[in-house]
């Protein structure tokens, strides 16, 4: 069964930005990042052990790497 839902434009072209392709529904847009709440450790534990890995943007990953070898001139 579907419902229909209105949003304003804003919040369309967000979801519209969420799509990982041109087959992708809102309902998956939707259902891949909004979750609910868990009531409980053994639901938070079930959703954390079916979540997809996260996304990993690899040149912020090295720059944060190389950043670590560096000292910020903290305290002396």
């Amino acid at each position: 069964m579907s419902k229909t839902i209105t949003i304003d434009e804003d919040a369309y072209k967000l979801l519209a930005s969420m799509k990982q392709n041109g087959r992708d529904s809102f309902t998956k847009v939707i259902l891949r990042h909004i979750y609910r709440p868990a009531d409980t450790c053994g639901e938070l534990l079930d959703l954390m052990e079916n979540a997809p890995p996260p996304t990993v943007e690899m040149e912020v990953l090295n720059r944060v790497a190389e950043g670590r070898a560096r000292r910020s001139g903290g305290r002396k």
